[in-house]
């Protein structure tokens, strides 16, 4: 909030042809009013409600409420869907929410929301993100302060080293300074030049802050209701691009590590960069979990195949997809757990205790769960610094699928699947018959969809909790190796004899999306992205990942 008074004027009698200084200002109407146009502005029935503040607390620019729908620009949003968590026109309650049994006007799902918890998450997270890329700013400075420091104590360590060398040290001296400097221009050329990234992105924050902060000081219900709607694809895109920068950092020095024989000594020593990651409080968002719903407002139809690549030649079994698409796939060919973009560019190799199967995202805590068929364990990996974290937790028998339920482990073995602690306490054992089960989905109901690759013919089942097999579809699926239900319902089920298909349910039917003509070829495992615009899928016997565009 500007902390001086802006230059506004009363719109209502610039519209007439007369420059009037504006005292209040209508947050509905986006016009300034001047002493007698906001008495007459209070009297028209239709403004009556509006929202109207001082002009010397509003900074024009930080008080953005975009009022206009996405998806139908000339439409005005009216509506809140309570199903879809989604704000909505005329035109999209007709198109998308037809069915939808919670849909109200905005003026009356806003009452209250600086005391709902969705305000306390966002106002959470705008301070949360402001705090930690401040913290990041901060601490690049002074490891720029740093690597200066090490700079001159390398030097100083070359030059106490110089006595002991006689003549010989004066020429390697020359080559050796000249190294350091070259290494420390270079070297601070990029922190330099990263802390120019920083500085913008917590310009960007920033902004976004003072924004929310105005709003939600001087807003109304409404428009603060709709402004946080608004901004939370804005603080979703912000916190996606700062957790990338955060990655690329690091707390970079140099050191002088000296040699240790001087008589047949060709060099004073080497020099060396030191990386450690920075130490920032920085978590996934509680708004970016309340998106779920909205990120996928409709069935992905279409499925057009984008590219597809090699993981270094081995067969991937499952997909994990983080947040900032970042794809962790599961090796059953070696003990190498490969980390890719979606493009296929790698991006790190982490070394596992075994092969891997199944995998499970936990991105709150920043975790990968993974099975190990093999050694009968589930092993996690940190998906911020790429390495294993903590012990192996051992299961009875070899084990596949995997999902998460109620915070607890749910591991598909033989004819079996074991509810497990993170500790590894078994809790459940439920027993679903058959063969191996490969894969592993939770269902709204808390039941679990089971796929066993293994058995030819077969409906889509699930169980309970209380250990209740049912079947789901009347339809018949063949070699089902992968199910995964989505966030309305519906359960995406792969088939190793290349069939790629969607349980609807509501409709309760089973349609064939993508086959061996769209080049599925024995697939084992596939992933949806976040928002549901990507999917992928792993081939067994060309050894590929397909990655396909969603609409």
């Amino acid at each position: 909030m500007a902390s001086k008074s802006p230059n506004i004027f009363c719109g209502t009698c610039s519209r007439g042809s007369k420059s009037t200084k504006a005292i209040k200002y209508c947050t509905d109407c986006e016009d300034g009013l001047c002493s007698d146009c906001v008495d007459f502005h209070g009297r028209i029935k239709s403004c009556a409600s509006h929202h109207v503040i001082d002009v010397n607390v509003i900074d024009v620019n930080s008080f953005i409420v975009n009022k206009s729908c996405d998806v139908h620009p000339d439409m005005v949003l009216e509506l809140f869907c309570s199903d879809h968590d989604a704000l909505c026109c005329r035109s999209c309650m007709v198109s998308d929410h037809r069915s939808c049994d919670k849909l109200l006007p905005i003026e009356v799902a806003a009452k209250g929301v600086k005391s709902s918890t969705m305000f306390e998450n966002i106002n959470t997270d705008v301070r949360f993100l402001n705090t930690a890329v401040n913290e990041l700013a901060d601490k690049k400075r002074k490891g720029m302060v740093s690597l200066n420091n090490s700079r001159d104590i390398a030097q100083q360590k070359v030059k106490t080293l110089k006595g002991q060398l006689q003549k010989r040290i004066q020429e390697i001296e020359a080559v050796l300074m000249s190294e350091i400097d070259k290494m420390h221009t270079n070297m601070s050329k990029k922190s330099s030049d990263d802390l120019e990234k920083i500085c913008d992105r917590q310009k960007k924050i920033q902004n976004i802050s003072e924004q929310f902060k105005s709003v939600t000081t001087h807003g109304s219900e409404s428009q603060i209701f709709m402004f946080i709607h608004n901004m939370k694809n804005e603080l979703n895109c912000q916190a996606n691009d700062f957790e990338d920068l955060l990655l690329s950092q690091k707390d970079v020095s140099l050191s002088f590590i000296e040699s240790d024989s001087l008589s047949f000594i060709k060099s004073f020593g080497s020099v060396e960069m030191k990386e450690a990651s920075f130490d920032i409080k920085y978590k996934p968002f509680k708004g970016q979990q309340a998106q779920n719903l909205q990120q996928q407002r409709k069935i992905p139809t279409q499925f057009k195949l984008d590219v597809k690549f090699k993981a270094a030649g081995a067969i991937i079994a499952g997909i994990g997809v983080t947040k900032g698409n970042r794809l962790f796939l599961c090796n059953y060919t070696d003990s190498n757990l490969y980390v890719m973009s979606d493009n296929g560019q790698h991006l790190a190799t982490i070394q596992m205790d075994g092969k891997q199967w199944g995998i499970v995202m936990e991105e709150d805590n920043y975790l990968a769960w993974i099975t190990l068929p093999d050694i009968q364990s589930v092993q996690a990996v940190d998906v911020v610094t790429m390495k294993k974290k903590g012990q192996l937790i051992k299961v009875p028998w070899e084990c596949y699928g995997i999902a998460f339920i109620d915070d607890q482990i749910a591991v598909g073995s033989y004819g079996k699947i074991y509810i497990i602690s993170k500790t590894g306490e078994i809790k459940k054992t439920l027993d679903v018959g058959g063969s191996d089960v490969h894969s592993i989905s939770v269902g709204q109901t808390h039941q679990l969809y089971f796929a066993q690759g293994n058995i030819g013919k077969s409906t889509l089942k699930s169980v309970g909790l209380d250990g209740l097999v049912t079947s789901i579809s009347a339809e018949n699926v063949n070699n089902l190796v992968g199910v995964k239900r989505d966030r309305i319902g519906n359960a995406y089920l792969l088939e190793c004899t290349a069939n790629f298909k969607i349980y609807s349910f509501e409709d309760k039917s089973i349609k064939t999306i993508l086959t061996k003509n769209e080049g599925l070829n024995n697939p084992y495992g596939f992933a949806f992205s976040n928002d549901f615009s990507k999917l992928c899928i792993s081939n067994c016997n060309t050894k590929e990942i397909l990655v396909f565009q969603c609409t």
